[in-house]
């Protein structure tokens, strides 16, 4: 899966590709000449709606995708299609949003003191810690709403696939 560093105008995006399993930077206070040589350095994808930077990076030979709506979904889903990706639920590996470490799985009882309310290890199944921030995950109330946003992500790249892949 590719590596990709987000400029400080993706950080919403940065946060989805991460539950996704995509390593990423996030550059939110680099400046456009940071951003290349980290991007250089650790191979990584620049994603952003900055069109000199994204016109910077390809003069000097590095991938970048640019980003011209500012609708997370369309988003998602010129990244996901330019990376020849499909997102799938749940990730096979996800990473935590905040701050990019590969989250593990574990037992409820093994997290039960992290948790906002004792009564979430009886109510779930499945449960990730972060190993740098101690962040807590579980499929909770709002994997309906994950489920809603890469279904609408799904249909967003069948129908620009539909409108290019034919020409």
């Amino acid at each position: 899966m590719a590596k990709l560093l987000l400029d400080s105008m993706c950080g919403r995006i940065a946060r989805w590709l991460r539950f996704l399993g995509f390593d990423v930077v996030y550059a939110q206070d680099m400046e456009d000449d940071d951003i290349i040589k980290v991007a250089r350095s650790t191979a990584r994808v620049i994603v952003t709606r900055d069109r000199g930077l994204h016109l910077k990076a390809l003069k000097l030979g590095l991938p970048s995708i640019l980003l011209t709506s500012t609708n997370h979904v369309k988003n998602m889903a010129v990244i996901l299609r330019s990376l020849d990706v499909l997102p799938s639920l749940p990730p096979v590996k996800t990473r935590c949003p905040l701050c990019n470490s590969p989250l593990i799985e574990v037992k409820a009882e093994d997290v039960k003191e992290l948790l906002p309310s004792s009564n979430i290890a009886t109510r779930y199944d499945k449960f990730w810690i972060c190993p740098s921030c101690d962040k807590v995950y579980w499929i909770g109330s709002h994997w309906k709403n994950i489920k809603k946003v890469l279904d609408e992500i799904l249909k967003e790249m069948r129908e620009e696939c539909d409108e290019n892949c034919s020409r």
